[in-house]
C-alpha cells in the first residue's frame, strides 16, 4: 500500500531551504518474495536527488540505486529494483537533501506468501463526472481455490500530474469477491483497487502457519476519472486517514491551481494563504502554498465531522472531506 509520508519538519521550512518533500513510498509485490525481485516507488516534489538503501533483519544492507522514472508538474516518482535473501521484517530507508523517511515490509518464502490474488472488471462509472457528484466503483478480487468473501479492499487515488497515492475509502469483498464503493468526486486523477493481503504463514503476523487460506497482496490497473469543474479556482484537499482514534494528528494536504477565465489552463498558485475549517467554522490551523501551489496543514482531531480548506483568494469553502473518530 502507498503509504502517506509524515515528515518532521514543516513544508514552509523545506521549501524555503529548496529541500522537497518525500510525499509517498510503494513497496511491491506483497509481501515480498524471497530471492524474486522487488520494487521501491518514491513520489516526491522538489526533490533533486534521492537516495537510500534496504536493512535487513540480520543487519543486512543493500543500497538503492533510484532513476527518475516520471516527472509531473507537481512532482517526480522515482523508481529503483533490488533482490534480497533473508526472510522477516525488512526496512527501507530514504533521505532527500531535507527528508528522510523510513518504511517497514515483510520478505517471505514462495510456500510462506500464501495464493496470489488478481482483480477482475475494475471500473469507475460515470466518467466523466461533475464536482461534488457521486463516483461509483466495481470489481472482483480473485484467487484460486481460496476464499476471497470479507476482504478490505482500499481504493487509492493520485491526481494529474501527481504520483503520490492517498487511500480515499476503503470496502469489504462479497461473495465471490465482488465489491462496490462510492466516493464524492473532487478532482480529476487515476484511481486503483488495492488488496493489501493477509499476512504470511511462519511469520508471526497475519494468518498461523497452520491457516491454507494466507493470500498475498494485489493492485487492479489504474482507472482515469475526469472531474468537470467550474469556476477560476481549484482546491484539492486529503487527509492522511479518515479514520482514527481521538486526539490524534491528522495531516491535510492539497494543491491550489486558478485560471484567468473558464476556458483558460490551470495554473499554480503560489504563495496562497490556506485556512483548515471543520464542521464551517475557521480553526487556528493555516498553511502557505509553496512554489509548486502545494499545502500542507496538521490539526489534531477530537470529534467526528467535516473539515474543508478556504484560501485566501476567494471567501469560498473549497474542498470537504469527513473524518470519523473512534
Amino acid at each position: 500500500m502507498a503509504t502517506p509520508r509524515t515528515t518532521p519538519r514543516t513544508i514552509l521550512w523545506k521549501l524555503l531551504r529548496d529541500d522537497g518533500l518525500i510525499e509517498s513510498v510503494d513497496i511491491t509485490p506483497v509481501p515480498v518474495i524471497s530471492e524474486a525481485p522487488l520494487t521501491v516507488d518514491v513520489a516526491t516534489s522538489g526533490v533533486r536527488d534521492l537516495r537510500g538503501f534496504l536493512r535487513g533483519p540480520g543487519g543486512e544492507r543493500e543500497m538503492l540505486a533510484f532513476e527518475r522514472v516520471e516527472a509531473g508538474e507537481f512532482g517526480d516518482l522515482w523508481r529503483a529494483e533490488s533482490v534480497v535473501k533473508a526472510t522477516g521484517t525488512w526496512r527501507v530507508l530514504l533521505r532527500a537533501r531535507g527528508d528522510a523517511v523510513e518504511e517497514t515490509f515483510t520478505v517471505a518464502t514462495e510456500s510462506e506468501a500464501g495464493a496470489e490474488t488478481r482483480f477482475d472488471g475494475f471500473g469507475l462509472f460515470p466518467d466523466p463526472v461533475r464536482e461534488g457528484d457521486e463516483l461509483t466503483f466495481t470489481g472482483v478480487l480473485r484467487a484460486d481455490d481460496a476464499d476471497v468473501s470479507g476482504l478490505p479492499i482500499l481504493l487509492e487515488f493520485r491526481e494529474d500530474d501527481e504520483f503520490a497515492w492517498t487511500e480515499i475509502t476503503r470496502t469489504d469483498t462479497g461473495d465471490g469477491g465482488q465489491f462496490t464503493a462510492v466516493v464524492i468526486a473532487r478532482n480529476s486523477g487515476f484511481w486503483r483497487a488495492e488488496f493489501p493481503g493477509t499476512g504470511t504463514r511462519g511469520t508471526g503476523r497475519g494468518l498461523s502457519a497452520a491457516d491454507a487460506q494466507a493470500l498475498r497482496g494485489s493492485r487492479s490497473a489504474q482507472q482515469h476519472s475526469a472531474v468537470e469543474k467550474a469556476g477560476l479556482y481549484q482546491v484539492s484537499h486529503t487527509v492522511s486517514d479518515q479514520s482514527v482514534p481521538r486526539n490524534t494528528n491528522v495531516r491535510h494536504t492539497g494543491k491550489v491551481q486558478k485560471r484567468d477565465n473558464v476556458n483558460a489552463r490551470w495554473t499554480k498558485l503560489n504563495h496562497e494563504r490556506v485556512e483548515l475549517l471543520f464542521n464551517g467554522s475557521a480553526t487556528n490551523r493555516t498553511g502557505n502554498t509553496s512554489g509548486m501551489g502545494k499545502y500542507q496543514i496538521d490539526a489534531k482531531a477530537v470529534s467526528t465531522g467535516t473539515w474543508g480548506v478556504r484560501i485566501s483568494s476567494s471567501g469560498n469553502q473549497f474542498a470537504e472531506i469527513k473524518v470519523t473518530v473512534s
